[in-house]
């Protein structure tokens, strides 16, 4: 920006202003060689070395490539714990499945429908409240009521 241009201190002009955040209103306040050295932000008052305006560059519009969309890697550990699900499920009734409730008692070998996990088997009994399942994703500890042994 130079004087050539018609600019002088006192004249008003665009700038950047870095405590608005935006491109506001400026008054010149000071040149230097012909160039404009330091502008007052008309909106919050603030002084700074002016800063022009930035244009924005036009996006050039441009044809996406359609990239077949690859299926998601499924884990090696998963594929097992399905597989391991599948074969211990073999032959087993899934409509005698209970609900799973923690205030429910279970034992060993029983089959539980659970709300996120679906269908499962316990497949083992952790004294004094939890068991094992097995289910599709795998094995989980659940917490519950557990059937003692002991008493009859």
């Amino acid at each position: 920006m130079t004087t050539s241009q018609g600019l002088d201190a006192g004249q008003e002009i665009d700038s950047q202003c870095l405590k608005c955040k935006r491109v506001t209103n400026h008054i010149i306040i000071a040149m230097a060689e012909g160039k404009i050295a330091k502008v007052e932000c008309n909106v919050c008052g603030a002084r700074h070395k002016y800063r022009p305006p930035k244009i924005k560059k036009s996006k050039k519009v441009t044809k996406k490539k359609k990239v077949a969309k690859k299926a998601p890697k499924i884990p090696i550990s998963q594929i097992k714990a399905e597989a391991h699900f599948e074969k211990i499920m073999e032959g087993l009734d899934s409509s005698t499945a209970k609900p799973y409730f923690m205030t429910e008692t279970f034992s060993k070998d029983d089959l539980i429908d659970h709300s996120i996990f679906g269908m499962g088997l316990i497949t083992s009994i952790i004294q004094p409240n939890k068991i094992e399942v097995t289910f599709k994703v795998g094995s989980k500890l659940l917490i519950c009521k557990v059937k003692n042994p002991l008493k009859k």
